[in-house]
């Protein structure tokens, strides 16, 4: 091996470690950037009936589209939003009571103790360090919105230039991998929203029926955490059966009969009705991408790990098995994206 072959190997592999570093020093501004993407990708999917059934251009949809969702933020706000905030107080107050209560009755007063070592533990501990600093999430919550909605404004532009940075052989397949990654997001998206609601709803309800102290706070909660797939409810239904324990065995069961007749209802009705066959993610390698992403990030990597999860499965099985490989695999999203394709030219015929 010569001199200078050597010495650029050695540069090559410092680059490669100088731009590891970068990545993971910028790791929390690219969960932002994706996340951008993600609301991008919804504002999309929002505008896309809007254009088809009036001929409106892009950039007017997206307009309509966020008018529509600010009036639709702001009319919930006026209605419910002094009785929200009076019920989210009361639940932020007396659910740690409760759980205290509960640790002492079973003697495991000394639990968070045992958990600070642990991975769960340390997930637990930043996003109370996180959660604290309001500053810093209504910033990132901003800076989501405002790039989700320069991204859906202009996406052609923004996907051309992530393109070009690939060499011309790996385009053909970096194009097809972009394309299929964003049709399953905005179908998983569109599930997402539509189960949110729906269990929010439902829970406000069954727990206002049951007799839970604040409903409609409790099926904020619960609409809202349904946004982590698995992780998620489980999460979602901790106050609400918090808050049930301090009014009694019967209508703690009742609680917990609410959570899983919601939660049953969200995973054999909504969830397959709505994605169909476009995200075939086994339910355990999206369990344990979010707890991953979890432990790596803290919360906004637990918030992302399943929608991660889903690019990363389409891009592993595009990229590696059929063009590394050279082996037959089936895509979902492909599949559906063509059908749906397939079936719009035909409508439109």
């Amino acid at each position: 091996m010569s001199e200078w072959i050597f010495v650029r190997r050695v540069l090559i592999v410092f680059a490669l470690g100088a731009l590891a570093l970068a990545l993971w020093t910028l790791s929390d501004l690219l969960l932002l950037v994706f996340a951008a993407i993600l609301s991008a990708v919804a504002l999309r999917a929002l505008m896309a009936p809007l254009v088809q059934a009036t001929g409106m251009r892009e950039p007017l949809a997206l307009f309509v589209v966020v008018l529509l969702i600010v009036a639709f933020i702001a009319t919930i706000v006026l209605q419910f939003g002094s009785r929200l905030a009076e019920q989210t107080a009361y639940v932020l107050q007396n659910a740690p009571a409760a759980l205290q209560s509960i640790l002492q009755a079973l003697n495991l007063e000394d639990i968070s103790k045992d958990l600070g070592g642990t991975a769960l533990g340390e997930i637990a501990s930043r996003m109370v360090s996180i959660g604290s600093s309001i500053v810093e999430g209504a910033a990132a919550f901003v800076l989501i919105v405002v790039g989700g909605i320069y991204l859906a404004a202009a996406p052609q532009s923004y996907r051309r230039g992530l393109i070009s940075v690939f060499p011309e052989r790996w385009r053909g397949s970096i194009t097809s991998t972009v394309d299929d990654s964003a049709f399953a997001l905005g179908r998983w998206l569109y599930a997402q929203l539509i189960a949110m609601v729906i269990v929010g709803a439902l829970t406000g309800i069954g727990m206002w029926m049951v007799g839970v102290p604040s409903p409609l706070a409790l099926g904020l909660i619960a609409g809202l955490t349904e946004f982590i797939p698995i992780l998620g409810p489980i999460v979602g239904a901790i106050p609400a059966l918090l808050l049930a324990s301090g009014q009694g065995f019967d209508v703690m069961l009742a609680a917990l009969a609410v959570a899983i007749v919601v939660q049953q209802l969200e995973n054999n009705v909504i969830m397959p009705f709505v994605v169909g066959r476009v995200v075939e993610l086994p339910a355990a390698v999206g369990l344990f991408a979010t707890v991953a992403m979890g432990v790596l990030f803290g919360p906004l990597g637990l918030l992302l790990g399943y929608p991660l999860a889903i690019v990363a499965d389409v891009a592993i099985r595009r990229l590696y098995v059929r063009e590394a490989l050279g082996k037959s695999v089936d895509i979902p999203a492909e599949r559906e994206r063509h059908a749906e394709a397939s079936k719009n030219k035909t409508v439109e015929v």
